[in-house]
Order: structure tokens, then C-alpha cells, then sequence
């Protein structure tokens, strides 16, 4: 087949429809927009807001904590059915948690199950296929798909929100909703998902073997960032420091922002902003953050990921002094400090599937996923309730602040010096 012919009919690029359609979904529906209807849910049933959120943090831990599950599956049943499993597990859950979601103990135990089924259906299987199928538009392919995610978080729980105001408050629709979009996104995994281009008789990027020697200097003129060229395995990947200083990296950054998601509404009327432009302020970094994924689409094959890792960091530091010196009477520090942490925050997130994906090669992949993500979503999940402790006993969120700096300074260095690895012999 004549390489030129193989691009045109090159099916990663609607693969690339289908990847994003099923991380949006689950992500923007299952994963953001269970908060929204707390507080129906509260009205509804009488929990606290301590009862009601220990359901909505497991569904985020989970999301994060099921990923060497996720990974396991992915190895031993690919991807594609991966997805088509987690999203009917994500249905499964939601259309009886607008069932059953009354009785407390039931509502904890399928929340567990919602972010289980999330897991599986969005974020390590979406990046896999998409590693799979690109490699020299790899940080291209990566940025387009996981944009889906911050579109899906910004749009998805003002539609739940709005339908279920017209329902008098029915929170139920609102999972049923949910239930709805896991449905899709598992239909749309199952018809559109392929799990490598050699399943239908492609190649990565769309380049023939024939064409690879010929194409070779155009395709490292093309992709000026590094690519190993050999297969890593897990094993050896947990022996080069680059893993552990981008798991500092993830971990340090990502503190921060969570800081600054999870603390912002309170934060801000605090500081004297009415609630509506406290809502607006947190989802305006939410959505912020699709500028830093966009970015890193069109960046991230030319300069090299750490390089804007490190930048990214660089601007969730920068928004998060800001955010303690946010103020009425310094309205210009209310619009920057979302736009630099969002657009921080959304250029790391794509950067680490990169560099992963860069560093160790798309068979180490998963499995290097499924242990960095629980290791960060661990560490990340401790933000929110130390932030609480800290002002319970203290009236102010300056010293888990000055954590949270140091957190993302020291992300900020490591990322400096992960470079890429190199193989050594087992002892």
C-alpha cells in the first residue's frame, strides 16, 4: 500500500472522535457532576454535608485507587473491552443509586462502585489506545482526547443542574442521567474503539513498515521530542529515577490545585465575593483548564513535555499565591489566579500521559499508569480534609497553603530533572 494512501485512509484520526466522545462522558457526567446534586440530595434526605460528601469522595478516590485494576484488565482483556465493562458498571451503579440512593450504607457502597466503573471506562484505557495508535503526533492526539475531559467537567453538571431544577429538585433524574451517558460511552467504546492499528491492518501514525526506513529522518524531523525506541517493562521502569521524580512531580502539582478546586467557593466568600461569583471563579478554572490541554496538543511534538510540565507548575504556583491575595477591591486577581492554575493544572495533566508514554513506551503503559495514579490520588485526596482540620483549628487556609507551595515547588523541581531513562542491566 502506498504510505501516502495508508495516511489518508488512516482510521486513528476518527478514532481520535470516538476516544474523546468516551473520556467526556464518564468524566464530565459520572466523575464532576455527582457534586452538583449534594445539595438535593441533602434537602431530600437529611444528611450532612460531612455524610453526603463521603459518598462523593469515593467516587473520586476509587476513580483513582481501582487504576492497577484498570491496568490488570487492560492486559488481559484490551482496552476496548475495558471501557464497554466500566461503562456498564458506571450505568449499573447509577441507575440504582436513583433507586436505592436513599438507604445511606447502599449510597456509600455504589459510590465505591460508580468510580470503580469510571476507572475502567475513561482515563488509563482512553490514553492506552491513544498511545497505541500515535507516536509521532502522540502529545497531539493526547491534548485533543483528554481535552474532552474539562469540556465534558465545565458543560456536563450545568446540564444536570438545570434539569434537575425543571424537576423540582429530583436529584434522582440526575443519576439517571448519569446512568444515560455511561450507557453511551460504553456503546461508543464497543463500535468504535479499536485497540491497536495491527487489529485492522494499520500502523501507528498511519506509516507502513515499507515506508519507515524511507520516512524515518522526516518522522524524526516531525517528532522532535524523545521516544524510546525500545519496550520497557513495569519492573524496569520502578527501577529509573525519572518514574519517581515524575510521581513527586504529579503529586506536588496536583496538591495545589486541589487546594484551589475543592477550597475555592468557600475561600472566595471569605474573602467577600457573593456565592453566584464564587461559583463562576471555580468553574472558570475548571474550564480554564481546557486552554493548558489545547495547548500541550499543539506544543507538546515540538518542545519537550517536562520542559512544560515545569511551566505548568510553574503557573498553578503563581495562581495558587494569588488565590490568598484574591479580594473584591483586586478584581484582577479573581480572573488570573483561575487562569493560570487552570491552564496550569490542564498542560500538566496532558504532559504526564506523554511523558509516560514517551519515556517507557505504550506496552509499560498501563501498568505504569496504574501505579502512579492511586500513589497521587492517595496523596491529592488528603488535600481537602487537612485544609478543613487547618481552619477548623486555625480560622484561615494559610498554612495548608504554605504546604500546598512547597508541594508544588518541589513537583516543579523534579519535573526539571526527569529526563528521559535509560535501560540498565538486572543485577
Amino acid at each position: 500500500m502506498n504510505p501516502d494512501t495508508e495516511t489518508r485512509r488512516f482510521y486513528g484520526w476518527w478514532l481520535l472522535f470516538f476516544l474523546w466522545a468516551i473520556y467526556t462522558l464518564p468524566i464530565g457526567f459520572s466523575f464532576y457532576s455527582p457534586v452538583v446534586l449534594a445539595p438535593y440530595m441533602i434537602q431530600d434526605l437529611g444528611w450532612s454535608r460531612g455524610e453526603i460528601m463521603v459518598g462523593v469522595t469515593a467516587i473520586m478516590l476509587i476513580f483513582g485507587v481501582a487504576s492497577p485494576l484498570t491496568a490488570w484488565m487492560i492486559s488481559r482483556i484490551g482496552a476496548r473491552r475495558t471501557i464497554v465493562v466500566g461503562g456498564s458498571i458506571a450505568a449499573l451503579s447509577a441507575f440504582l443509586i436513583s433507586r436505592l440512593g436513599h438507604i445511606y450504607p447502599l449510597f456509600v457502597s455504589l459510590g465505591v462502585v460508580l468510580g470503580l466503573g469510571i476507572s475502567m471506562s475513561a482515563m488509563i484505557p482512553v490514553q492506552t489506545v491513544a498511545i497505541a495508535w500515535f507516536h509521532t503526533r502522540r502529545a497531539l492526539a493526547l491534548g485533543l482526547v483528554l481535552g474532552g475531559g474539562a469540556v465534558g467537567g465545565f458543560l456536563a453538571p450545568q446540564l444536570i443542574n438545570w434539569v434537575v431544577l425543571r424537576a423540582d429538585g429530583n436529584w434522582r433524574i440526575g443519576f439517571l442521567l448519569i446512568t444515560i451517558a455511561s450507557i453511551a460511552s460504553a456503546v461508543l467504546g464497543l463500535v468504535g474503539v479499536r485497540n491497536r492499528p495491527g487489529d485492522i491492518g494499520q500502523h501507528p501514525d498511519g506509516v507502513s513498515p515499507e515506508a519507515h526506513s524511507e520516512t524515518m529522518e522526516g518522522r524524526q524531523a516531525a517528532a522532535r521530542t524523545y521516544r524510546t525506541q525500545e519496550e520497557w517493562t513495569v519492573r524496569e521502569a520502578l527501577r529509573t529515577p525519572a518514574l519517581w521524580l515524575l510521581i513527586l512531580a504529579v503529586t506536588g502539582t496536583f496538591y495545589m490545585w486541589q487546594i484551589i478546586v475543592t477550597q475555592g467557593p468557600l475561600h472566595l466568600q471569605d474573602r467577600g465575593f457573593e456565592p453566584a461569583m464564587s461559583a463562576f471563579l471555580y468553574s472558570l478554572a475548571i474550564g480554564l483548564s481546557i486552554v493548558g490541554r489545547f495547548t500541550i496538543a499543539g506544543l507538546g511534538d515540538r518542545i519537550e513535555p517536562r520542559v512544560l510540565f515545569a511551566t505548568g507548575s510553574l503557573c498553578v504556583f503563581t495562581g495558587g499565591v494569588l488565590f490568598w491575595f484574591v479580594s473584591p477591591e483586586a478584581i484582577w486577581t479573581a480572573y488570573l489566579y483561575p487562569l493560570l492554575a487552570g491552564f496550569g493544572f490542564g498542560a500538566a495533566y496532558v504532559c504526564i500521559p506523554t511523558i509516560t508514554g514517551n519515556y517507557w513506551g505504550p506496552e509499560a503503559f498501563p501498568g505504569i499508569s496504574g501505579l502512579v495514579s492511586p500513589i497521587a490520588m492517595l496523596i491529592q485526596g488528603s488535600a481537602a480534609p487537612l485544609a478543613g482540620f487547618f481552619y477548623d483549628r486555625q480560622g484561615t487556609y494559610f498554612t495548608i497553603l504554605i504546604i500546598s507551595w512547597v508541594a508544588v515547588a518541589v513537583g516543579f523541581t523534579a519535573m526539571l530533572f526527569c529526563r528521559p531513562p535509560k535501560r540498565t542491566e538486572s543485577p
